[in-house]
């Protein structure tokens, strides 16, 4: 049975829009799991996360976009949600912007990503979530 997206329910979206640190796994070409800390933030339902053409998450997402994220509520830590989902878009037509959103989400009084070096490609990731769990 296909993967069908879901609903992400309000208890969820309030702790997507706060700055609470997504923990993000991709899978490696041998099946392998590749857990990384990332910023997230959401798009009405989908979730959006960003990384740098070449990483090993862009790069297992490419191979693979099954995607894996936990993620708990800054102001109530016991409170956590799983979240299996599918890298529906990988983009670089607004990757930089999507950076420097997620910079002035998470860093205090910056406008623009403050590590963005010449060359640099971001890539902005939309995960479609297909199951959500919560222990609440």
């Amino acid at each position: 049975m296909p993967d069908v997206p879901v609903a992400l329910p309000d208890a969820l979206k309030r702790v997507l829009d706060g700055k609470a640190f997504a923990h993000v796994t991709s899978l490696d070409p041998d099946g392998t799991p590749q857990a990384s800390v990332m910023w997230i933030m959401r798009d009405g339902d989908r979730i959006v996360l960003n990384t740098a053409e070449g990483r090993r998450k862009w790069r297992n997402l490419k191979h693979d976009p099954r995607v894996a994220i936990s993620i708990s509520d800054e102001r109530d830590e016991y409170l956590n949600f799983s979240i299996q989902g599918i890298a529906t878009e990988l983009r670089t037509s607004d990757g930089v912007e999507t950076i420097d959103a997620l910079a002035r989400k998470y860093l205090r009084g910056v406008e623009k990503y403050p590590w963005l070096r010449p060359g640099m490609v971001r890539v902005t990731i939309i995960i479609e979530a297909t199951r959500v769990a919560s222990n609440h």
